[in-house]
């Protein structure tokens, strides 16, 4: 995301910029967001405190899952997990899916749905072997994750 601005304020001075370019469904969900409330098959899966040491970072088509280890001096972020994004905004909600790009869940693949309105992320989603989800809940034994992130500010660089 950094280096596209900085190719666009190069184009714009040099006066070959034309126009921003087209809104992607990928853009609402650009930025750092953190868990509100993450269930599986109904259950929640974090506690408040665990909760605050959580950050979904989006970028691009990258979602990038962090925790703070808060026990090590100083605090110590651990990226737990990338996936690649794919979304579909004709579909109604609008559809996601994820493909862990590294790590032990490497080439596995989740879809889902998803919503966002004003600050809040909402996102259904299970395997692909399964049905993908046509509203935002987890029944018991459905395999699919509820959750809900709220959006936060960018950290300065």
């Amino acid at each position: 995301m950094h280096r596209f601005r900085a190719i666009a304020v190069v184009l714009a001075f040099t006066g070959m910029a034309k126009a921003d370019p087209p809104a992607s469904d990928l853009d609402p969900l650009q930025g750092y967001w953190k868990p509100l409330q993450v269930e599986f098959e109904g259950k929640p899966q974090m506690g408040a405190e665990q909760m605050k040491q959580v950050t979904v970072v989006i970028e691009n088509a990258e979602y990038h899952l962090y925790y703070v280890d808060r026990s090590q001096t100083p605090p110590m972020p651990l990226k737990l997990a990338l996936m690649n994004l794919t979304v579909d905004g004709s579909t109604s909600p609008k559809s996601i899916a994820f493909e862990f790009a590294t790590g032990p869940l490497k080439g596995q693949k989740r879809h889902g749905i998803f919503e966002v309105a004003g600050n809040q992320l909402k996102m259904c989603y299970g395997p692909t072997e399964k049905p993908k989800p046509a509203t935002f809940a987890a029944p018991a034994n459905s395999g699919y994750f509820f959750e809900v992130w709220g959006k936060q500010p960018t950290p300065m660089k």
